[in-house]
């Protein structure tokens, strides 16, 4: 027994050697920047599974150490390195608009310009975040790996949105949004005199968050704490509508709670009636509204604490919802909705290319029912505010900002009060977000065929000597209440949806045969009901693309015609 005792042991002692040589042998990490470029070679890096800590417009940021840098090398993936022996530190992407913004940043510690108007910045000792200097938008990067989308930017081929309110329903629930409401709750906010994240005043004003969605009769309210940059901690307030058809499916609508002001003052006083009580208000309204409204999908209410700081807050809830593997359908982050220069006034959206449609959506929303004008940019660089963690998870998302850039002259300043807030237009910024909202999380409407569930779609590609055919086959679950349903397609998910059959279906059960092995399809299906109205829509399920059938087809053709010896 001694001896078996002392072999083991030595074979603890030689794998734990092993193991120290093995993650010795591969060096430090380095930060290091890949150009992403129209000939950026996707197959190759999707397959080499780098560590990518960021997605930016004209780049990738990942950490690499000696076998990722010579892997990178010899798949011919072009590569700068940033900063060597990056450790455990925290780092930090900066919005650097000047040539004095970024020497600015500079003289406050390490940075390294990664695009224009975007540097990377960490310090050697200390918090990064208290370092930077005041006013610049900072985002930490990710504590993991980011889920990035090479695809390119889908372009602006929509039709302009019609200002026609398309569900009665809808148009009522937004009319509930209360100024007077968004108001009080904006000066409430401001009356904590400062909201910085590590303050107590800022503690103070997230237990007033909880406290009024608790007087909103939702199904679950509750702090998220989380800790952020060395020593600090602070809490998100979570608030939550249960979907009564897909409980597990989520949407988001979010807002920084946290505020900011030049350094001398922030810790006193920074009132940040518009960054960002403004949009605290507007998750606040939005919860009170649809509190008393059945609804098919989730719908959480987060306010966010650390905005300010570099995301934490954000960042701590997303990365927890990746690892639960929660089904987010999409997030509506409103930061900054309440000032504008000069009316009429529009808002930002702002997504990256894999949350196009998110945009589009909100776009119908602000002509239906918020009658606002908005404008849609796609640009994965701007990651200055909560949605940014999100992408980094692979969730679309949105941002609803009042400018960009920003012109607000009493951003980040002690001056940021309700005085200066233009109550019309941020009346209808919250309008548009609920109707969004609403129409994501389907209001129940009484009378009317239950939401069908347990939509599968399945393709099959039939390959001949010259062409590749695909059909797809749809199945769902029966509806009680149901004497037929209708199926609705698109190639563009969750938007633009046209009605493929010609008669209600009878059964649960449909053949599409209409479709290209080269393009998406999505569907959702419908109950009709015996007197003929319409239940809301399914959740959506979509088959992929089956290009590799199609190519194919296209190599045994080309290898008939053409031969196929060297």
């Amino acid at each position: 027994m001694k001896n078996a005792k002392v072999f083991i042991s030595v074979l603890l002692t030689c794998g734990l050697l092993f193991l120290s040589s093995f993650s010795a042998s591969r060096g430090p990490l380095s930060l290091i920047r890949i150009p992403k470029g129209p000939d950026f070679p996707v197959r190759i890096f999707s397959r080499l599974q780098i560590d990518v800590r960021q997605e930016l417009g004209s780049c990738l940021l990942a950490l690499a150490d000696r076998e990722d840098i010579a892997l990178l090398r010899r798949n011919g993936v072009r590569f700068s390195i940033l900063a060597r022996n990056t450790a455990e530190r925290d780092m930090l992407v900066v919005r650097t608009d000047s040539p004095d913004a970024l020497a600015a940043l500079r003289s406050a510690g390490k940075a390294i310009a990664v695009e224009p108007g975007t540097a990377v910045f960490w310090t050697e000792t200390g918090s990064p975040s208290e370092a930077v200097p005041t006013g610049l938008p900072r985002k930490v990067l990710s504590s993991r790996t980011v889920r990035v989308d090479l695809r390119p930017a889908a372009g602006a081929g929509r039709p302009a949105p019609q200002a026609v309110a398309q569900n009665p329903l809808i148009d009522m629930i937004v009319d509930l949004v209360s100024p007077s409401n968004l108001s009080s709750d904006v000066q409430s906010l401001q009356d904590f005199q400062t909201r910085y994240a590590s303050t107590s005043n800022c503690e103070a004003s997230g237990q007033y968050i909880y406290n009024t969605f608790s007087g909103f009769g939702l199904d679950d309210v509750r702090f998220a704490p989380f800790t952020f940059s060395g020593s600090y901690s602070s809490r998100n307030v979570v608030a939550e509508k249960t979907g009564e058809t897909y409980p597990d499916d989520i949407v988001i609508i979010c807002a920084h709670y946290d505020s900011t002001s030049p350094s001398a003052s922030r810790q006193t006083l920074a009132p940040g009636a518009d960054d960002n009580a403004s949009g605290t208000a507007a998750v606040l309204e939005a919860a009170r509204i649809l509190a008393s409204y059945p609804l098919d999908f989730t719908v959480r209410f987060i306010a966010f604490s650390a905005e300010e700081w570099g995301l934490y807050g954000s960042r701590a809830y997303a990365t927890a919802a990746r690892q639960a593997g929660e089904s987010i359908a999409g997030v509506i982050n409103l930061d900054m909705i309440a000032f504008a220069d000069a009316m009429p006034e529009d808002l930002q959206v702002i997504v990256n290319s894999a949350s196009g449609w998110l945009a589009d959506r909100f776009l119908d929303a602000a002509a239906n029912y918020g009658v606002l004008g908005a404008t849609k940019t796609v640009d994965a660089s701007f990651v200055y505010s909560d949605h940014a963690p999100f992408w980094d998870s692979g969730y679309p998302a949105l941002l609803a900002i009042e400018d960009n850039p920003l012109n607000n002259p009493f951003y980040h300043q002690t001056t940021d009060t309700l005085a200066q807030i233009n109550l019309d237009f941020f009346t209808s910024a919250t309008r548009a977000s609920l109707g969004l909202l609403a129409e994501l999380a389907q209001p129940i409407k009484e009378g009317y065929p239950g939401t069908p569930v347990g939509l599968s779609a399945t393709s099959v590609v039939y390959s001949s000597l010259f062409s590749a055919l695909k059909a797809v086959r749809l199945t769902w679950s029966a509806q009680a209440d149901a004497a037929g349903y209708n199926v609705y397609r698109t190639n563009s998910s969750h938007i633009d949806y046209i009605k493929i059959n010609a008669v209600p279906v009878v059964g649960t059960t449909y053949s599409d045969d209409d479709v290209r092995t080269d393009l998406p399809y999505y569907y959702v299906v419908t109950a009709v009901g015996g007197t003929g109205l319409e239940s809301n829509r399914s959740r959506q399920a979509g088959v992929a693309p089956d290009l590799s059938q199609a190519t194919a087809a296209l190599r045994t053709l080309s290898s008939l015609l053409f031969g196929g010896g060297r």
